[in-house]
């Protein structure tokens, strides 16, 4: 598969040579034992500009975080064994990587914008609108792959029940909870990249087209990193080497928690019905938590219209 730790680039000539020996991984791709393998540190890359941020936006009266859209970037030229490659999600810039082994090396051969759940954190029960994460040396994998062209889903926004996953859903194994996996975002694109679903990781209905037309594989090693979690040594490298360059990479002591998120001026988004005032939005997000507008893994949820939320809190109060 890959590795967790990295030599250097820089250095005299022996320490060069020692980088090219040695990236982590064996013929095999497989993980390299910490006694195998010598540790230098790879110095990380810079984090983006305040320009490049993360918004809070009201999506059909829920509170969402978006974020500036990517290039998405496909090189099967570069690919040589399909089933040595693995998936790497960043929690934190919102990105799907494809990365494959090759020799002593590591290639990234693919990237995505994506979207994980609402909250963050690792998911601890049903319901909880969490994505689970992992680490390098337990990671999840593709256990199916369901033509989910047909899908429908209701969040509950009021838009009833929707075709919501694209083409295809790459159902993964995430121990201790199901229902979680890889899709795309029909009727909901304009939440890619960012926080909004109940728990899978949305992609553009073009790239999970892409990754599973291209890439994907029952049996795959697919790591999501927490929101912690930056750049893995190995992807540095690769990033650096291939001049690969994207618009997404947040200082973790930046970003929004869960309490901020709450709390920060929403931007609008999507509506339903008639266009809220600014002062009807911000009445139904003081009442928000006595309702159960969405529940984790495709369980059914209140159908109601933002004007249906209006004239349920003025009746109740």
């Amino acid at each position: 598969m890959c590795a967790l730790m990295l030599v250097a680039c820089s250095g005299n000539a022996s320490n060069k040579e020692k980088a090219e020996e040695s990236r982590g991984v064996n013929a095999e791709g497989m993980i390299l034992e910490d006694n195998e393998k010598e540790e230098v540190i790879e110095e990380a890359l810079p984090f983006s500009g305040d320009e490049v941020r993360e918004h809070v936006v009201l999506d059909y009266g829920n509170r969402t975080v978006r974020s500036d859209a990517d290039e998405s970037i496909s090189m099967k030229h570069l690919m040589k064994n399909k089933q040595k490659c693995f998936i790497i999600m960043s929690k934190k810039d919102f990105y799907l990587y494809v990365y494959e082994p090759q020799g002593n090396d590591t290639v990234l051969i693919a990237r995505y914008d994506c979207a994980f759940s609402l909250k963050k954190g690792n998911k601890q029960k049903r319901g909880d609108m969490k994505t689970p994460h992992c680490t390098m040396k337990n990671p999840f994998s593709i256990s199916q792959i369901v033509n989910a062209s047909e899908w429908k889903h209701d969040f509950g926004d009021g838009r009833g029940s929707i075709k919501s996953y694209g083409d295809y859903f790459l159902r993964l194994v995430t121990p201790g909870h199901s229902g979680i996996g890889i899709h795309g975002s029909t009727n909901n694109r304009e939440s890619v990249p960012g926080r909004a679903s109940e728990g899978c990781i949305r992609l553009k209905d073009e790239d999970i087209s892409d990754l599973r037309k291209n890439y994907a594989f029952v049996g795959m090693k697919v790591i999501i990193k927490s929101e912690e979690t930056d750049d893995l040594p190995f992807e540095i490298h690769a990033m650096k080497k291939q001049n690969i360059e994207r618009k997404r990479h947040f200082d973790p002591k930046k970003t929004l928690s869960n309490e901020q998120i709450q709390k920060a001026e929403a931007e609008t988004g999507r509506t339903k019905g008639k266009k809220l005032r600014a002062e009807e939005i911000s009445n139904i997000e003081e009442n928000d938590n006595s309702l159960d507008y969405a529940a984790s893994d495709g369980a059914n949820s209140k159908n109601m219209t933002l004007e249906e939320r209006e004239k349920y809190l003025k009746d109740r109060n």
